[in-house]
């Protein structure tokens, strides 16, 4: 069944607050984290890419289209230009380090995307966008892309600002779906949330 949404699970960061070991091989409950996300995400998306350094994250993972971190919006726009992705309009966008993601995550930005016509769906969750959870229509490359190469900038918040965007205000729950694991203390505490 097409679901028009492809996925992208950004896993190309430094990891420099979790010590020598970067975060993708991280162990969780027994497992990779970069493996919970890809278990969570793959129900929910057509066609799932994975961001990040292929001899840490396998031969099939696009490595940053440009050289030297510039941060999660280069991951996005890496993905917008795989040919792995399939036709789909849509592009969902989540780390490698957020264990709890919701199963439903895709299915409501969704709506509110294509109910809006908009350009990206966010979450918001305790009052604050999360935009490394968020929903992205295929056409908004060219805006990215002016921002990172032609602006320099790597952030999301002008174009979240520039381009239509939605938000989606997740119902608070413990532990928090957009729980990030970022130190080893933030790992020590997932493996508590996953394991009281």
């Amino acid at each position: 069944m097409m679901i028009n949404v492809d996925g992208v699970i950004l896993a190309a960061g430094k990891s420099s607050r979790m010590g020598r070991a970067n975060k993708v091989l991280a162990n969780l409950g027994g497992r990779l984290l970069l493996e919970i996300a890809v278990e969570k995400m793959s129900p929910q998306v057509d066609t799932l890419v994975i961001n990040g350094d292929p001899a840490l994250c396998g031969e099939q993972a696009l490595a940053d289209r440009i050289e030297g971190f510039q941060g999660p919006l280069m991951g996005l726009y890496t993905a917008l230009l795989s040919e792995q992705l399939s036709r789909a309009d849509y592009l969902m966008m989540v780390p490698c380090d957020g264990p709890f993601l919701p199963e439903n995550l895709v299915a409501e930005l969704y709506q509110q995307i294509v109910q809006a016509d908009a350009d990206i769906a966010c979450v918001r969750y305790q009052g604050f966008a999360q935009p490394t959870f968020s929903l992205w229509h295929k056409r908004a490359l060219p805006d990215i892309e002016q921002l990172l190469l032609v602006e320099k900038n790597g952030g999301f918040k002008p174009l979240l600002q520039s381009l239509n965007a939605v938000y989606l205000d997740w119902p608070e729950r413990e532990p928090s779906p957009f729980f990030n694991i970022n130190t080893p203390e933030d790992l020590a505490l997932a493996e508590k949330l996953l394991c009281p």
